[in-house]
């Protein structure tokens, strides 16, 4: 563990709907332990244990790699600032078989463990916890929205929106386009968009002639243009 963190210090959007004297109260008795972990492959079980946390691990900085293992398939999730990081749930409500969770921080990432001392002090601020909450109903909106996108015929435009999707939350306009700065490859694409590496190459390939999207040497992503709203309308947002 590497010492406390006042969350709201890190998180303002948690103390949404607070007064300012709400706000500094809970901005001065919400504390947590923070865990940081370098770039690479981590395991959550034990971070888990070893943390306490009881609602989960909130992301400060960085960005997370999540990828969800049954047999041959494989799911991919980013995760950044204000996601909620949790194990698998092992209760007999979830899903059963041989279900696997990895993850692989693409940067150092810092988490704050929101723990059993946490929850009880924020119990005294409810919409600090209908925030928290409301990180938990995100994350189900992400997941249904890439469930549409995955059902988009065309690879290179479910690989344009994705793209697209994941700028709007990480990514910064320059005069050259819009950097989307995370590392991720074509393998670590074909996940997250759901089709298989050759076709994602192929498609990747065909958006660069294209000149809608340029691979950059330190693994990230150039777009040009704007959101592809032909291939979803009425959805700006791929994830």
């Amino acid at each position: 563990m590497d010492g406390l963190v006042r969350v709201l210090e890190v998180d303002p959007d948690l103390g949404q709907g607070l007064d300012q004297q709400g706000f500094a109260a809970a901005k001065r008795e919400l504390v947590a332990e923070t865990l940081t972990i370098a770039r690479g492959v981590w395991d959550l079980d034990p971070a888990w244990a070893a943390t306490g946390a009881v609602i989960g691990l909130l992301i400060i900085a960085g960005v997370l790699a999540r990828d969800l293992v049954i047999g041959r398939r494989r799911s991919l999730e980013i995760l950044g600032p204000g996601d909620m990081v949790r194990p698998w749930p092992s209760d007999q409500q979830s899903a059963a078989g041989d279900i696997d969770l990895r993850f692989n921080a693409l940067e150092p990432v810092r988490f704050a463990a929101l723990d059993a001392q946490f929850a009880a002090h924020a119990a005294r601020f409810p919409r600090v916890m209908s925030q928290v909450t409301g990180r938990v109903m995100d994350r189900a909106t992400s997941a249904s929205l890439r469930l549409i996108v995955h059902q988009v015929v065309r690879i290179d435009d479910r690989v344009l929106v994705s793209l697209w999707g994941l700028a709007e939350r990480f990514g910064r306009v320059t005069p050259d386009g819009v950097l989307m700065p995370v590392p991720i490859n074509h393998t670590m694409m074909a996940r997250f968009v759901g089709a298989q590496r050759p076709t994602v190459s192929q498609a990747v390939g065909e958006l660069t002639r294209r000149g809608e999207v340029q691979r950059l040497d330190d693994g990230g992503w150039l777009l040009k243009g704007s959101f592809p709203s032909h291939v979803l309308p009425g959805i700006r947002t791929a994830t």
